[in-house]
């Protein structure tokens, strides 16, 4: 609303600081957080154990239950993996010709 005198304004909150740690608390490390760290605990058993029983188990897996060995690479593997199953489709046509004109016989033309 304005009256004669000009737009009338909230007046502004000053802002809060927060309060200054002591040099102590500065010095001391985060806490890592317990999900990332029961994460690496598992990851540091799995990766033991494979090194012992790994390639072993594995060609045991792929023979016995092929559905789950399958199972086991595709979970490895990259969700957004870009894969071109015709290099040829890539190729301008013009870059196709000239590879094509290149590798026929002499007498071919």
């Amino acid at each position: 609303m304005t009256d004669e005198t000009g737009p009338s304004r909230a007046k502004a909150r000053s802002a809060k600081r927060k309060p200054v740690a002591s040099p102590a608390a500065a010095k001391t490390p985060r806490p890592k957080r317990t999900k990332k760290t029961l994460g690496d605990d598992f990851l540091t058993a799995v990766r033991a154990d494979f090194r012992i029983h790994g390639a072993g188990v594995l060609a045991e897996v792929r023979t016995e239950k092929p559905d789950q060995y399958l199972k086991i690479v595709l979970s490895v593997l990259p969700k957004d993996i870009d894969v071109a199953i015709n290099q040829l489709d890539t190729l301008s046509d013009i870059l196709f010709e000239v590879i094509v004109r290149k590798f026929r016989p002499a007498g071919e033309e």
